[in-house]
């Protein structure tokens, strides 16, 4: 049903959403990005979700962000410029929203370069791992606009003060190494090793406890900015939650009757990996 992305939802309660122009970079245009949000809800609604990835179609791009073709450049003063960028803007906002927000893990799976709202999009996921060659780039100051796609909320948080304003200032763009230093990313794999490695990473998601990785996720976005008062209240509401869950009494008699660990790794990250060579 879809003329810009791929969505499919795999038996193991994976929902892929693939960025699907690449032709042109996997560049969305409007449609694209009203298709992305719709895919979002529906993970949301649908009980059988247990992770969302993002990836971008071919070995090239995972999405240079939005589509600069689409804009009515007749005349740049117009106020049919103004009236898409802002149209656009409220668009791709919402997609960011819904994935910090959605109560589920989403894994950005960046396959090539990710610019402007591509990059946004990696910050605002949970975890994110890339091929060795996939770079990393802000875009916005030189197509002359302003930060855009939650970075200002984003980026700081993952880099910190001095390297987003490094990257934001001088516009350097980040290898895949650099952004597993900076910890834009969890892991880089050898594209050789990539597919394997998402499609275990995003089962051992689908296959944990959704609601207290909904609880963790929505917990870790609200609480730096909240007192310790604050945070703390919410937590022991959500740990009360936690306790009316069947989740809790299965793995608690689990763990009484030693069949289980409190050190249990229930997501294994598999280690980078570098071509040969």
């Amino acid at each position: 049903m879809y003329q810009r992305i791929r969505f499919d939802i795999a038996p193991n309660g994976v929902a892929t959403i693939t960025f699907n122009l690449p032709e042109m970079a996997n560049a969305m245009d409007l449609l694209g990005v009203q298709e992305t949000l719709d895919a979002l809800r529906r993970c949301e609604q649908e009980g059988a979700v247990g992770a969302v990835v993002l990836t971008g179609q071919g070995e090239h791009a995972f999405t240079a962000g939005f589509n600069l073709k689409e804009i009515p450049l007749a005349n740049v003063e117009t106020k049919a410029v103004r009236g898409h960028f802002e149209t656009l803007a409220m668009w791709w906002h919402q997609v960011l929203h819904k994935i910090i927000h959605l109560p589920k893990p989403v894994l950005a799976a960046v396959n090539g370069v990710a610019a402007g709202v591509g990059l946004g999009m990696i910050v605002a996921a949970d975890l994110a791992v890339a091929v060795e060659s996939a770079t990393f780039l802000c875009a916005w100051h030189s197509i002359g606009l302003a930060n855009d796609a939650a970075s200002s909320y984003t980026l700081v948080k993952i880099v910190g003060f001095r390297r987003a304003m490094e990257l934001m200032m001088t516009n350097r763009k980040l290898t895949a190494a650099e952004a597993l230093d900076w910890q834009i990313l969890n892991r880089v794999y050898a594209r050789e090793d990539f597919a394997k490695n998402v499609a275990q990473i995003a089962a051992e998601l689908a296959a944990g406890p959704t609601h207290l990785q909904g609880m963790a996720k929505a917990r870790f976005h609200a609480g730096w900015r909240q007192s310790i008062e604050e945070c703390t209240a919410f937590e022991i509401q959500n740990v009360m939650k936690s306790l009316d869950d069947p989740y809790f009494r299965k793995t608690l008699d689990q763990f009484l009757r030693k069949e289980t660990r409190s050190d249990k790794v229930q997501v294994t990250l598999p280690p980078s990996t570098r071509r040969p060579g």
